[in-house]
């Protein structure tokens, strides 16, 4: 199960594509109906999710419980971004509800869908006469800039600290039965990555001497899914990119 963005359509193409099953949580109607109707049997579309509500998820995992059965894991790559600096030229202070929407969504959202997820799991858990070594995973994404954010990225960054923030003591608090880690990408082939100027991107590349692939995150999830050992991690994927003030 996957939710969110052009990552998280790369990342459900590759568990497709590797025999899993995935039911999609996004607040994007036409682009998730077109991958499940695309995907058919592989991809299943609830309807339109807004991770941050409870009431929203819990309605799409039961009908994806209905649609595909138990799930076992969610990759978490919904998010937004916004570039707004704290206090602007004229002297004002940015809008509250700036920050409030970023963190809701990027923050408040990751935690709403891992807590009801994680529930879900423990559940099926308790209820199987089976006893697995690894029977769930959890896996959120951050950003680099939860610790190289830039001007304009207070918001932004606060929400992507907080997602990394949680990743060991969710670990922790999951022990022995799911296993919780972090993604935090660099520059990326996104909207929030294509958003961004080339010249100020090649003064910060090393290697590889470009914008990182959808498919390459995507590759890294597995990865992170198929290996037990990976726990508790925040995993950077930006080809040794170190940000200084862009």
């Amino acid at each position: 199960m996957s939710a969110g963005g052009v990552q998280g359509e790369a990342t459900i193409r590759a568990i497709v594509e590797k025999g899993g099953k995935v039911i999609i949580f996004d607040i994007n109607e036409e682009r998730g109906q077109a991958i499940a109707k695309e995907l058919a049997g592989s991809v299943f579309w609830p309807g339109a999710t807004d991770v941050a509500s409870e009431d929203s998820v819990l309605a799409s995992i039961e009908k994806g419980v209905k649609g595909f059965g138990n799930i076992s894991g969610v990759v978490n790559c919904g998010g937004i971004g916004m570039a707004q600096k704290i206090v602007f030229r004229n002297g004002e202070p940015q809008p509250l509800n700036i920050f409030e929407e970023v963190v809701r969504v990027n923050l408040i959202g990751t935690f709403n869908v891992c807590r009801l997820i994680a529930a879900h799991i423990i559940a099926n858990i308790k209820a199987s006469a089976e006893k697995e070594e690894d029977p769930g995973i959890i896996i959120n994404v951050a950003s680099i800039a939860y610790t190289e954010g830039q001007a304009g990225q207070s918001a932004y960054s606060a929400s992507k600290g907080g997602v990394a923030g949680m990743t060991l003591p969710m670990a922790r608090d999951l022990a022995g039965q799911i296993r919780v880690c972090t993604i935090a990408p660099g520059f990326f082939g996104t909207p929030m990555g294509n958003a961004l100027k080339e010249s100020i991107l090649e003064k910060h590349m090393i290697h590889p001497y470009r914008m990182g692939k959808p498919s390459e995150f995507a590759h890294l999830a597995c990865a992170i899914i198929e290996n037990p050992m990976i726990n508790g991690e925040i995993i950077r994927i930006d080809g040794a990119v170190r940000l200084g003030k862009l």
